[in-house]
């Protein structure tokens, strides 16, 4: 187990850090959002501790260095751009003395179509790709990942969740400023100005995982209200895309547009449930109309891709998956 106790860090009258801590079980990924700079500041105190203190990361109960046995990736990470990703590959299994083959590595990265060319020649997601084959060469017992899936495609996504799986014995960090990538990830916590915490979320073993819409449901005419300054809009419920529950408040998402709304989302679930309306997470309530695609990025991980001008997905979690195969006749 990998423990991580970090003081507040403030600076005048600005909080730069909450207090953060967190277990993390090998094989069970950690996933931290928020906002971009609260994320460089705890990455950065995760690369440089609070001096006078020793008890900051531990390791099976013992002083843990994170400069002496964790693989980091960082955003601003680079490569050998003249060198070929089979080049790289085979220069880290040099240095680390692994005896990983690099055949392998590049098809569990799916590089090897592009074995054999220039990295400066990859786009960002196979560049991307790359450097995560590094945390399958490097010996490691602590992998930090910085916003790892940022900017890239769903190929690319993939490979990482596949990587993930392969890291079971490996205590893992990823820090996403998406909330729904933090979910999708692993256990997810969120980081605020104001606190640390985890986000609760749904499992298979739960009785609350929202059931089908009867046959027999009479239609109903409804509005649902939304708050944008001093005005209060009425949304007609096929308008809207999906809702969300954060920190407390419900967000419409409409037209790629957000309106905060007072009615809680369990209302809405049952309110809207005649609309088409599925509880794909505990956090999440989807238009069904606006599904076009379900993701499965792992055994255990799942995402709904909508049928709009954005290309956000939303979570959609184990338990759910099951209940919208049996709705869909999957």
């Amino acid at each position: 187990m990998f423990e991580i106790n970090l003081p507040s860090k403030i600076s005048g009258n600005r909080l730069l850090l909450p207090e953060i801590n967190v277990a993390v079980q090998p094989g069970q990924p950690v996933a931290i959002q928020g906002e971009a700079e609260f994320l460089q500041t705890f990455l950065s105190q995760f690369m440089n501790p609070f001096t006078g203190s020793t008890n900051q990361f531990k390791l099976e109960g013992k002083p843990f260095d994170p400069h002496s046995n964790a693989f980091m990736f960082h955003q601003s990470d680079g490569l050998y751009k003249r060198l070929t990703p089979r080049e790289v590959i085979r220069f880290w299994l040099k240095l680390y003395k692994s005896e990983e083959n690099d055949k392998r590595l590049l098809a569990v990265c799916e590089l090897s179509e592009v074995a054999d060319k220039r990295v400066r020649t990859l786009p960002l997601s196979e560049r991307r790709r790359l450097h995560f084959c590094r945390c399958l060469i490097m010996p490691s017992q602590v992998c930090v990942f910085d916003q790892p899936t940022l900017h890239v495609d769903r190929q690319t996504k993939h490979v990482f969740h596949t990587i993930l799986d392969m890291l079971s014995d490996k205590c893992m960090v990823i820090t996403t400023t998406s909330l729904e990538e933090a979910i999708q990830l692993g256990t997810a916590f969120r980081m605020t100005e104001h606190s640390f915490y985890e986000i609760e979320q749904q499992t298979s073993h739960e009785q609350d995982v929202s059931e089908a819409p009867k046959g027999d449901t009479p239609l109903k005419l409804a509005k649902i209200s939304a708050k944008m300054d001093d005005k209060i809009i009425l949304f007609d419920p096929l308008e809207i895309d999906y809702m969300e529950s954060q920190d407390g408040q419900t967000i419409l998402h409409v037209n790629s547009e957000t309106f905060f709304t007072s009615i809680p989302l369990k209302d809405l679930e049952q309110r809207l449930a005649p609309f088409g309306f599925f509880r794909c997470h505990r956090s999440y309530l989807v238009n069904l109309q606006r599904v076009r695609e379900i993701i499965v990025w792992s055994k255990n991980s799942y995402s709904l891709s909508l049928d709009d001008q954005t290309t956000n997905t939303i979570p959609l979690s184990k338990g759910n998956y099951a209940a919208l195969k049996e709705l869909l006749q999957m």
